[in-house]
């Protein structure tokens, strides 16, 4: 249908396996994440911003993000990290991996999306049934 990429989004230290779930799915549904993608945007700020508003309580004292194997968040605060460098570990595979720490709890959870291109919304809006 147009999706060129998609993202594998582990979640470690939700308070139970169901809240990692949760964070994880909203990730992978927010548009914002998605358009990143596509874009090979390295953008912390939608990542942990979607795990935020997701619901479940979050520790943003121990919130850390790694993305397509780079880390580019830790313990709170963005770190100094090569943004071409990221971009291009990003683009150079078609599931991008999203790991992200939200707490010290127990709960964990691994959930697939695709992202977001001109092409699938274009597929999608002239679909009717």
């Amino acid at each position: 249908e147009g999706a060129e990429g998609f993202m594998a989004i582990k979640i470690r230290g939700a308070d139970n396996d169901e809240e990692a779930t949760q964070i994880a799915r909203v990730i992978g549904d927010s548009p914002l994440v998605k358009t990143a993608m596509v874009g090979n945007d390295p953008n912390w700020g939608r990542i942990v911003s979607a795990a935020g508003y997701a619901g479940p309580r979050i520790e943003p004292q121990y919130v850390s993000l790694t993305l397509a194997g780079i880390e580019i968040y830790r313990d709170g605060s963005p770190l100094d990290f090569d943004r071409a460098a990221a971009s291009a570990a990003m683009k150079s595979t078609r599931e991008v991996e999203i790991n992200l720490i939200v707490g010290r709890g127990r709960g964990t959870a691994t959930y697939w999306a695709s992202d977001l291109t001109v092409d699938y919304v274009r597929f999608n809006s002239e679909y009717t049934t």
